[in-house]
């Protein structure tokens, strides 16, 4: 590249920097590939003053350079843009820039906090403080001043970053929603894994233990969330299990940081339990037993955390889809928007006419392609919701019978226990007692 091309794309980064910066007022710079830092129009704003500061440390400097450069490499794995937490627990994003296919640099933004700061922030400040030998006072008051956005202004943030580098290339942007859906992911695990980090603190604070203390691994994977997940399984709620499943990950990640053998053992464990909920909502044995010896061969290959977490969705995907196996392509969609009509109405009084009437089809049609697609009627259907979400209070609440009929749509408590008895062979006592065990 000679000099009057390098200057147009000096020039080019410096209008999107400054464009970027307008708009949403939220810091941006670039980094180059030799570690420069090239700043909206040459104003000297970093991200924010507490960055600026962090940056006058020379180890402080080098830990921010490593985070921007991991940003880079993860954006370019996931095809899109990545959203991380840097070291002093700020929230960033990263998009690379390549040219002529060589990477130049990346953009970089951030410098946020997506919530009100709390007491295991300014602990960390006081660590931070320690460690990079810069005035705690000082360190602190330019900590209040940083900006709180929402976690839907951050990911509209990153976008814009993410296409404001591939304008400079002219890339294609194909495969946006799978793409997007893994980032989404990653940051739903890294919220998970920072709010497990604030139970902690929390729970050393009430139990005024040392800074070695950490919180017993029974309170950080409880038994409710595995069963939550089982649930949405045998509903066949795809987005609701894949909720549920990220939580879980995030307590997982959280407890076994950087152990990718212990979360490879934890996520095996994690496909079987999934496996288990498939058959126990009648999918095809023979099928669930293929696709099981398929998993264990693949899990192997996965040879990062990341890769870890994506595989066990695509498994999830799966034994959900299995659960209610659709033969006809043209009806999935009617079939998907039934269910969700069902699981968002189970409380109230519902019909077959309802329920076509959401979905714009006549009942009786429904009704013949509900059975023929799913192998269960939609009564059938609507009564495996409302005892689910029954077992649900029963191990989670203080409700009584008659209240919990109420609320999962049977106003008769005698016929609902009688429904209950019949679709999971034991009485709501006896359910009761089965969990306390």
């Amino acid at each position: 590249m000679n000099q009057k091309e390098n200057l147009k794309i000096v020039d080019t980064i410096n209008w999107l920097l400054d464009s970027y910066y307008q708009a949403l007022g939220i810091g941006v710079i670039f980094v180059y590939r030799n570690d420069n830092f090239l700043f909206p129009t040459g104003r000297n704003r970093y991200f924010c003053e507490f960055c600026k500061l962090i940056q006058k440390s020379s180890t402080g400097k080098e830990r921010c350079l490593n985070n921007f450069h991991n940003g880079a490499e993860k954006s370019i794995e996931f095809g899109f843009p990545y959203i991380y937490q840097c070291h002093t627990g700020l929230i960033e994003w990263s998009a690379p820039f390549w040219c002529e296919g060589e990477l130049l640099g990346n953009f970089v933004s951030g410098g946020i906090l997506m919530r009100e700061p709390e007491t295991y922030f300014w602990k960390e400040i006081e660590k931070i403080s320690r460690s990079l030998g810069i005035e705690e006072f000082s360190l602190k008051g330019a900590f209040r001043k940083i900006k709180v956005i929402s976690e839907n202004q951050v990911r509209a943030a990153a976008d814009i970053l993410f296409i404001m580098a591939s304008y400079l290339v002219k890339m294609e942007l194909v495969n946006i929603t799978l793409r997007q859906e893994k980032y989404l992911q990653q940051a739903k695990i890294s919220e998970e894994i920072q709010r497990r980090k604030r139970t902690a603190l929390e729970f050393m604070e009430q139990k005024e233990e040392d800074e070695n203390s950490f919180l017993p691994v029974s309170s950080l994977y409880p038994l409710e969330t595995e069963r939550e997940l089982l649930r949405r399984v045998r509903l066949g709620d795809k987005e609701g299990a894949k909720e549920v499943l990220n939580e879980i990950l995030g307590q997982i990640l959280f407890k076994n940081a950087g152990q990718v053998e212990l979360v490879r053992a934890r996520i095996l464990e994690l496909a079987v339990v999934l496996s288990r909920a498939a058959v126990e909502a009648k999918a095809e044995l023979e099928m669930i037993l293929g696709l099981n010896f398929e998993y264990i061969q693949e899990i192997g290959k996965q040879k990062s955390i990341e890769e870890l977490c994506i595989w066990i969705v695509k498994v999830l995907d799966r034994f959900t889809e299995s659960v209610y196996e659709n033969r006809n392509i043209k009806n999935v969609d009617i079939i998907r928007k039934a269910r969700e009509f069902i699981r968002a109405n189970y409380k109230k009084k519902i019909t077959l006419s309802d329920i076509g009437k959401a979905v714009y089809i006549s009942p009786y049609y429904l009704s013949h392609i509900f059975k023929k697609e799913t192998g269960s009627t939609i009564l059938e259907y609507l009564t495996r919701v409302r005892i689910e979400e029954a077992k649900r209070l029963l191990e989670n609440s203080t409700y009584n019978t008659t209240q919990i009929a109420f609320e999962v749509g049977y106003p008769d408590q005698s016929y609902f226990c009688k429904v209950f008895k019949k679709t999971e062979g034991i009485s709501t006592t006896e359910y009761k007692e089965k969990i306390r065990r």
